[in-house]
């Protein structure tokens, strides 16, 4: 049975000390002299250099024996031997946070677009796509009259969902109070007050269709738009701290973060990587429970746990 090299107890690496130790009895015994004698002999000197030399490759062989497990790999090694299990290391992400943004109906949010939080230090974020504050997705819209008084009968649809006032010989305030009493919808909040109807969604992220006749307008409309923080990192921001607008963008009033946020995640060091590496090794199956677990964790931003 070898004594170093790869033994049923794992690789065994020849150390300095033994290799100097053979070549210098090997030495001896060819040369007929004890080439230990001196330690500052030439030959001492070179035999130690080459064994040193030697050493540095059994170390290396053990290293390169380590790097194809996950349990030993580091860096990149590990990275590829994690991939015989259909693993990846978790990358670095941004978060991403609702933003509720309001302005002149048909504005548009341009990619790039950049607002921050009202914080010291600020958390910059910048939007991930092109967008637009329309009535056609709206969370929330303050309606006006078109015209300074409503001669026919004022109508609003929302989602399909048609709501009307049926006399127009009502005066302005009179007309918009019953338009508002008219409209019964849960899922919306509706306020009437100094000649204006404020419909809010009742699910503060929802975007939804509005429609108005026309004798109606919209003196302002808010839109729910996806930003993402500049840095990468799971970065909490508290609800309504998110209200600065640092590029102007011309018809955009005002910004409010709502809603949760999606967490994002600073690249998986090493030790982060073996952990989810066994929650993740079950994706490659398509029928254990376990699986199913596996493809939340790896596909889904923001879980850090399954249960």
């Amino acid at each position: 049975m070898a004594k170093y090299g790869l033994t049923p107890q794992g690789p065994n690496p020849k150390r300095l000390d033994a290799i100097l130790d053979d070549m210098h009895e090997r030495m001896s015994a060819r040369l007929g002299v004890n080439t230990r004698q001196n330690p500052q002999s030439l030959l001492n000197h070179l035999l130690t250099n080459v064994a040193d030399e030697i050493a540095e490759l059994w170390e290396f062989g053990v290293d390169v024996y380590h790097s194809e497990y996950v349990s030993s790999a580091t860096g990149v090694s590990l990275d590829y031997a994690a991939q015989f299990g259909g693993s990846t290391r978790g990358m670095a992400a941004k978060s991403y946070y609702s933003i509720l943004c309001t302005g002149v109906d048909g504005t548009a949010i341009p990619v790039g677009t950049s607002i921050a939080s009202d914080t010291s230090p600020a958390t910059n974020l910048v939007s991930s796509a092109d967008a637009e504050i329309t009535r056609a997705s709206f969370n929330k819209a303050t309606v006006i009259l078109a015209s300074p008084a409503a001669t026919t009968a004022l109508g609003v649809a929302l989602n399909g969902n048609l709501y009307t006032t049926p006399d127009p010989k009502q005066s302005t305030s009179e007309a918009l109070e019953a338009l508002g009493t008219a409209i019964t919808d849960k899922d919306f909040h509706v306020t009437v007050i100094n000649d204006t109807i404020v419909i809010e969604a009742v699910d503060e992220t929802s975007s939804n269709t509005l429609v108005l006749s026309e004798n109606l307008t919209t003196a302002s409309v808010s839109s729910i738009v996806t930003f993402e923080t500049v840095d990468a990192g799971d970065i909490f921001i508290p609800n309504g701290v998110i209200t600065k607008i640092v590029k102007a963008v011309p018809g955009l009033n005002a910004v409010s973060n709502v809603g949760s946020y999606i967490a994002g995640q600073l690249a998986e060091s090493d030790i982060e990587f073996r952990k989810s590496y066994t929650n993740k090794i079950y994706n490659r199956s398509s029928a254990m429970l376990e699986s199913i677990r596996s493809a939340i964790l790896k596909n889904v931003q923001g879980v850090v746990s399954v249960a």
